[in-house]
């Protein structure tokens, strides 16, 4: 293989994490750093956000509008050895809100990842990662704030798997360790200081093969977070069996089915059990159109002052292309959360339930250079008064490589 096509492949992969999820991409040129390839990227935002607290609109909570310019650069290096692939990325995210600059902020994200075969049957994945980041005020803690958390994490992971791809049987170990550190409102009624934690994560999940194309597969994730101050560490058990399979009718997937359980330290916390799932899967009619479901169920960690959020997540979304150089994508997502426990927590029994819309066009204009235009709707309904809202955005991007 060339240097100049294996350039070309690593920008492939390089750039397959910073577009996830966007119908077109724009195609950089690889720098060549001497076997090493740099891919320099800009992407510049202009969205109109008509409340950008998702504020309830009743007195004393009244809607903020505001223009909301965002510039995300970002560098990343890629190389290659044989099969073995190393990668380092870096980009930022600069958001400068016109009419409420208090929730100006730049995010930090620094990731490194590489994937190393050493046999058929061997394989390892590593990643690394560091972010420092800070949240708009939203329904969650505005009460609270009147400037975003701020907080810094970091975590290393990897993922080994064992097996041949087309054997019979295969297994995957893998890990993961987060320390996430919130730096702001550590004296306010947040009390940002009890969400400082380390969270470790382990899951296996084991593969057995019914059809070229198809494996039926059982999963154990485990999860244990441990707070700096607050009472709220526990440790989280999910059991899932389902299937996965490729290109099997036009449609890709894998579908989990099991059962989750949370324990807290605390024994006045208890603990807390019920189903859990995890599914997506694709359906492509044919090559140019292609339509996701996708849906999951999680016990997941508190936002506030709960104990934990009970979350199950519904989306639907259609991509298709309508010319070599024009696409768009449709979609529609439903997230229902229920906010449980904490003695005298201001979400304490809070219910909600968040429609959200989204249209988008894309013009891929050059192979450097793509255009993108959009509207995103949500509707937050809520037994709490304060916590509905509903939110209007419109956007214009462009993304621009070398």
């Amino acid at each position: 293989m060339s240097k100049q096509h294996t350039l070309f492949t690593l920008s492939a992969v390089a750039t397959g994490i910073i577009f996830a999820g966007q119908a077109s991409a724009i195609e950089p040129q690889p720098i060549d750093l001497g076997g090493v390839g740099l891919v320099p990227t800009l992407k510049i935002s202009e969205t109109y956000d008509d409340n950008v607290k998702e504020a309830s609109g009743i007195p004393g909570d009244e809607e903020r509008s505001s223009w909301v310019t965002t510039i995300e650069p970002s560098l990343t290096l890629a190389a290659r050895e044989r099969l073995n692939t190393y990668q380092l990325s870096y980009s930022l995210s600069n958001s400068i809100y016109h009419s409420s600059h208090e929730d100006d902020h730049t995010d930090h994200f620094l990731r490194a990842d590489s994937h190393m075969e050493f046999s058929a049957r061997s394989r390892l994945d590593l990643n690394a990662g560091y972010s420092k980041q800070q949240d708009t005020v939203d329904s969650t803690n505005r009460e609270f704030d009147e400037i975003g958390n701020k907080y810094h994490s970091t975590n290393v992971g990897g993922l080994y798997g064992f097996g041949a791809q087309a054997a019979k049987m295969q297994l995957e170990l893998g890990a993961n360790h987060e320390w996430r550190k919130y730096d702001n409102n550590r004296d306010s009624g947040s009390l940002t200081r009890e969400k400082d934690r380390d969270t470790l994560s382990l899951v296996t999940t084991g593969y057995y093969r019914v059809a070229p194309k198809t494996r039926l597969l059982a999963e154990v994730q485990y999860s244990d977070y441990d707070y700096t101050t607050s009472n709220l560490d526990s440790e989280d058990y999910r059991y899932l069996v389902g299937v996965t399979w490729d290109a099997t009718a036009k449609t890709t997937g894998t579908a989990k089915f099991g059962y989750q359980e949370k324990e807290f330290d605390d024994p006045s916390k208890g603990s807390t059990n019920g189903g859990a799932w995890d599914v997506g899967v694709s359906w492509s009619p044919v090559t140019y159109s292609t339509f996701s479901l996708n849906t999951g169920s999680n016990i997941g960690e508190g936002s506030s002052t709960e104990d934990f959020i009970d979350t199950d997540t519904y989306s639907l979304t259609w991509s298709h292309t309508w010319a070599p150089r024009f696409s768009s994508d449709v979609g529609y997502s439903l997230t229902k959360k229920d906010y449980e426990g904490g003695s005298g927590s201001s979400n304490a029994g809070r219910k909600d339930e968040l429609d959200s819309y989204n249209l988008s066009l894309n013009y891929n204009m050059r192979r450097w250079l793509d255009l993108g235009l959009g509207y995103s709707y949500k509707d937050n309904s809520s037994n709490f008064d304060d916590s509905r809202f509903d939110r209007n955005q419109v956007f214009f991007n462009v993304n621009m490589s070398l």
